[in-house]
């Protein structure tokens, strides 16, 4: 359903706790809503009737809050990484676990946010002050580039880091930018990947960043 404008056009709810993160498909079918009570439901975008969204599945056995999400390129398959630092793949839309490794290891992401996986292993600090809170996790956010060369990450000591992707060894090199007084806990490149925009917490702030 086309929306014009903020006209609300439907509103659900399925879950008593906050909702940490939402991702419409790259098909536009569907829209994905992680709940801190370690559920993701999965809603048909097309079928908007009577103000109100038809809930079609949602990801079950998820260890943790359900923090970030991503979708296959195909809007098959949907990415789920929770507060316990795991990720697990389900398929889209009834939400069912998918486990096999021949699978995943073939599924192309449309988006990645995960601050965990072997892509991003280099993106935790390995000496270091910062590396004495590592496993506390320090690191709130993270996004990849639309190009694919670049990800980008935020953390509880107010910086923000741009890295090359994939960075797969401890310890990669990056540029820190410094600006926030708290702990950052979004960063979200443009659609072009001119810009940064990345969210403080406790200062209350948006940055925008010039990528150059």
């Amino acid at each position: 359903a086309a929306a014009k404008g903020l006209a609300i056009v439907a509103r659900k709810r399925d879950r008593g706790g906050q909702v940490n993160d939402i991702r419409f498909s790259p098909d536009g079918r569907f829209l994905a809503a992680a709940s801190q009570e370690q559920a993701v439901d999965i809603y048909d975008v097309n079928k908007v009737g009577r103000g109100n969204l038809e809930r079609l599945g949602y990801c079950k056995g998820i260890e943790g809050a359900a923090l970030q999400l991503d979708f296959s390129s195909d809007s098959k398959y949907i990415r789920v990484t929770t507060g316990s630092y795991k990720h697990s793949v389900y398929s889209v839309p009834d939400g069912s676990p998918v486990t096999q490794s021949s699978v995943i290891d073939n599924v192309v992401w449309s988006t990645w946010t995960s601050v965990v996986g072997g892509e991003v292993q280099g993106v935790w600090p390995t000496s270091g002050a910062e590396s004495e809170n590592a496993s506390k996790g320090d690191i709130n956010t993270a996004h990849v580039s639309h190009n694919g060369l670049n990800v980008a990450t935020g953390d509880d000591f107010g910086q923000v880091k741009l890295f090359e992707f994939a960075c797969p060894q401890p310890g990669a090199k990056f540029h820190k930018y410094v600006g926030h007084s708290a702990h950052v806990t979004n960063v979200r490149f443009t659609y072009n990947d001119k810009f940064l925009v990345t969210a403080g917490g406790d200062d209350c702030c948006l940055f925008l960043w010039r990528c150059m």
